[in-house]
Order: C-alpha cells, then sequence, then structure tokens
C-alpha cells in the first residue's frame, strides 16, 4: 500500500522551531565597557560600519588621549583604535579566514578614518586556544604567538619592529585570570568558581545591575540548569523580577521571556528538581538541549 503524502504545509507545521542565537556579542560588549567605564577618555562603539554593506568591526575602542593607561592584561597594547573581533564562545576557534578578516578590516578602518595602523590595534577573542590558528601563523606567515600573560597571545611578525606596525593579540578568555571574569566566565559551563562569582556579582548593588544585566542575564540563560541545581540560583523568576526593576526594563525581560517560551518551562524544571527529581530524570521529562 502507498505511503500517505504529507503536505508541505504539515511538514513545515512539524518542523521544530530553532532555538534563538544567544547574544554572547552584546553580554561581551557590555563586560568590556563596564571594565572601561571607569575611563572618560575612552569611546567604546559596538558593530563599527565599515561600508555600506554588511561589514562590521564587533567592538570598537578608542582611546582620546594617547597617554592614558587602561590596566587591564587584554588592553595593554591598546593604541589609540582598537579593533576587537570577539568569538562566541560556542563556535569554531578562530581560523587563517577569521586573522586575515580582522587585518582587512583594519587596513579599511585606516583608510576610512585616516590613522596610521602603527596607531592601531587589533584584537580576537575567543574561548579557547586556537591553536590551529597559530600553528599556521608560525609555519605560513612568519609569526610567532608569544604569550605575554595567561591568556594573553601578541602576533609578532618577525623582523618587523612592532611599534611600526598594527599591533594583533588574540585573547584566550578561558585562560584569563579570575579578576577578568567578566570574559572569563561568559560561556556555557562556568563551574562552581564562575558560579559563586556569578551569585556574588548579583547580590551587589544597583550599579552592577545597570552596567551588567545584560551580561547577567546571557550568563544565567545559558548555566541556568546547572545553576538551579547547585542552588546558586533559588528562583529563576525571582531573580528575572529583580533584574527588570534594578534596571528598569521590566517589559523588555518579560516580552524577551514570552518570545522564547521559557519562563514556564523553567519554572517546572525548578519545581520538579526541588521535588527530589534528578538532573537525568529532568532531562527526560522537559528534553533539555
Amino acid at each position: 500500500m502507498p505511503k500517505k503524502a504529507v503536505s508541505t504545509a504539515s511538514a513545515k507545521a512539524q518542523k521544530p522551531k530553532r532555538k534563538p542565537p544567544t547574544p554572547f556579542h552584546p553580554a561581551a560588549f557590555t563586560a568590556l565597557g563596564h571594565y572601561l567605564r571607569e575611563y572618560d577618555a575612552v569611546t567604546l562603539k559596538e558593530e563599527q560600519l565599515l561600508s555600506k554593506q554588511a561589514l562590521r568591526i564587533d567592538i570598537l575602542i578608542i582611546k582620546k588621549s594617547p597617554a592614558i593607561r587602561i590596566d587591564r592584561c587584554w588592553a595593554r597594547i591598546f593604541r589609540g583604535h582598537n579593533i576587537v573581533e570577539y568569538k562566541s564562545p560556542v563556535g569554531a576557534a578562530p581560523s587563517i579566514h577569521v586573522f586575515n578578516k580582522v587585518l582587512g578590516y583594519a587596513g579599511l578602518y585606516a583608510s576610512q578614518e585616516k590613522v596610521s595602523q602603527a596607531d592601531m590595534s587589533a584584537s580576537i577573542i575567543c574561548f579557547k586556544k586556537p591553536k590551529k590558528l597559530l600553528e599556521t601563523l608560525e609555519k605560513d606567515l612568519d609569526c610567532r604567538g608569544l604569550q605575554k600573560e595567561p591568556g594573553i597571545y601578541y602576533i609578532m611578525y618577525n623582523g618587523t619592529a612592532p611599534e611600526k606596525s598594527l599591533a594583533i593579540q588574540v585573547v584566550v578568555s578561558s585562560e584569563l585570570p579570575d579578576s577578568e571574569f567578566l570574559l572569563k566566565d561568559l560561556n556555557r559551563n562556568i563551574g562552581h568558581a564562575g558560579a559563586k562569582r556569578f551569585a556574588e556579582l548579583y547580590e551587589k548593588d544597583e550599579e552592577h545591575m545597570g552596567h551588567l544585566s545584560l551580561w547577567l542575564k546571557t550568563v544565567l540563560c545559558e548555566n541556568l540548569e546547572f545553576l538551579l541545581k547547585e542552588e546558586y540560583v533559588k528562583d529563576y523568576d525571582e531573580m528575572i523580577k529583580q533584574m527588570a526593576i534594578k534596571t528598569g526594563v521590566s517589559d523588555a525581560f518579560r516580552q524577551e521571556g514570552e518570545q522564547k517560551g521559557r519562563l514556564e518551562e523553567r519554572r517546572s524544571i525548578l519545581e520538579f528538581l526541588r521535588n527530589g527529581h534528578t538532573l537525568e530524570e529532568a532531562e527526560k521529562k522537559f528534553v533539555l538541549t
């Protein structure tokens, strides 16, 4: 007996909805902005346009005064104009193509803004050390990755005076010291140390809420299962409510929660775990992904 044909409309209806992308890039912009907020002579710009088409620098940091020194391990390389390419912790490690793209962005920016590349730096921030990229740079481009500090790798061209060319670094956020936890903990597996830092940060004053609400929400959503199970977070809905009240964006928080359709599910998961069920049972019941 021939199989019954399934209509195109039915097939589309049965297809599961894709999970909305996690806003890691805006959260990284928030983290860097928080670290740099005390420097009046520093300007931070997000998604700087390089052309009429979709050529955007993830983050652009401009020092208004050449004398200013930013006391952060990832900012010691900074000059007047600083390009930052941020790679999501859930994406692939940056490749030679990403490196070449950043160099291209630097060239375009220098041309458009009429600045010297000797007054520029380019940073690639990623979660894991891009071993293949560093090997390729050394083998094919006569460069070497020099580790200056934990998580900080300067890319040096052999035979070229560093002060006369574009300064380049790779920042491996998972290797950074705990003092840079806003970058280090921006991932899907913060562990107990990161969870403690998250909980402590949430308990701080409203100034942190105003600067870091997006960072807190991103880390919370991506690590919710672990935070609930280990009781670093007691009540998701209450935390979201308090963050919304303190930052004055309750409508935005609520609308996003409704769009994702996950608030009710999270409440149910929390209650299920509190009733003594195991994480494995919760995974089966709620199909956690």
